[in-house]
């Protein structure tokens, strides 16, 4: 009988090393291609976690050999779990003003409240008051909404008023009576050029790019929303549930339809991440890309959107940098991106529950 629970254990630890190496795929291979690398990215973590659990069985076991097997999993996929985790813990952040300075927030805004999901009156009054109170020099806003004339709440106006920003640019990608809904940049720095780049088959996402100058200098902010995986209700509920549900066919039900929109948006995302990819490769000034990816870090579309860019986080902070605010507190799907040639000074994220996402903020200077 021991034997039998050694050898299965060792089955096991090899089943789980070769789907951890499997992950080395995934910087490199389009979900587009292979669509199993998009779901692959998702439970890459997982998939770390049980191999690093592994090593201490094996120690505690005494089967020194055998840690080898989660050993080289892990070491051959370094590229991918590396991301996962943040190792600056003593890393001092200068947040400092100066001439060739500049600060940018990035914020999933969720319309501001528009359809009064925190149940709060105040929280789209207490979201703008808490931009008014970091009023860092550009402002990337997503999922975005404004009124239309008498209709609905002026929140560019708003905003703009309260910062006293000079300079905005929009990215609409719906307009009806009651409004607009999309991207915004703010800016205290004077935008010399905003585009909106296509970068959706179905013509229904952008890419919005704003050229800022500064001291003499220009540099391109770009803001992006990519695809969400667009769950029901109660698909979200399952999703969320921190108990096992009792499987039933329901249960079975919305479990293939998370399966095939995951699937689906994965696609998606990965098509717009080689879009986006492109666009900034060709731009001619120094670059910050930020925004909601709706993908974790070990995804193709984390490693194809940041290509050479750095990421902030990584470069400035610690532990998991989760940036979803929803009931699984482990999701990084929020970023801010930048070329080599932009220097970081400091990195901030604000545990502020106004939407369901959590605000980034990164100090940088031109070198």
């Amino acid at each position: 009988m021991r034997k039998l629970i050694k050898y299965s254990f060792l089955i096991l630890s090899v089943l789980f090393a070769a789907a951890m190496m499997a992950c080395n795929l995934i910087p490199s291979v389009n979900p587009y291609e292979q669509s199993f690398v998009g779901i692959l990215g998702f439970i890459a973590p997982i998939l770390c976690i049980i191999n690093i659990g592994f090593i201490f069985f094996w120690l505690f076991s005494r089967k020194f050999l055998f840690i080898l097997i989660p050993l080289f999993a892990l070491f051959f996929s370094w590229k991918v779990f590396s991301v996962l985790v943040g190792g600056h813990f003593l890393e001092k952040q200068d947040t400092q003003k100066a001439s060739t300075r500049f600060s940018v927030m990035t914020y999933n805004v969720r319309l501001l409240d528009l359809y009064h999901w925190s149940g709060k009156k105040e929280t789209r009054q207490n979201l703008i008051q808490f931009i008014k109170e970091k009023n860092p020099s550009v402002l990337c806003l997503q999922e975005f909404y404004t009124g239309n004339d008498s209709v609905g709440y002026d929140n560019i106006g708003e905003i703009s008023d309260s910062c006293d920003y000079e300079y905005h640019a929009v990215c609409n990608l719906n307009i009806n009576k009651r409004g607009k809904w999309g991207s915004v940049i703010f800016s205290h720095l004077p935008i010399v050029e905003a585009t909106n780049h296509d970068i959706d088959v179905h013509g229904s996402n952008m890419l919005q790019q704003a050229n800022i100058s500064l001291a003499g200098d220009t540099f391109s902010i770009f803001n992006i929303h990519l695809k969400s995986n667009k769950f029901s209700s109660n698909e979200t509920d399952l999703v969320d549930k921190k108990v096992m549900p009792t499987i039933d066919d329901e249960i079975i039900s919305q479990s293939k339809s998370i399966y095939a929109k995951l699937k689906k948006s994965s696609i998606n995302r990965g098509l717009e991440a080689d879009l986006v990819s492109n666009i900034i490769s060709k731009n001619n000034y120094p670059s910050i890309l930020c925004g909601d990816l709706n993908d974790i870090p070990s995804s193709y579309v984390y490693f194809k959107m940041r290509g050479k860019l750095h990421d902030s986080f990584l470069d400035k902070s610690y532990g998991l940098g989760a940036t979803h605010a929803g009931s699984i507190p482990v999701l990084r799907i929020d970023y801010l991106f930048f070329n080599p040639q932009i220097h970081l000074y400091g990195f901030e994220k604000f545990d502020v529950t106004y939407s369901d996402h959590y605000p980034l903020m990164a100090y940088f200077g031109l070198m």
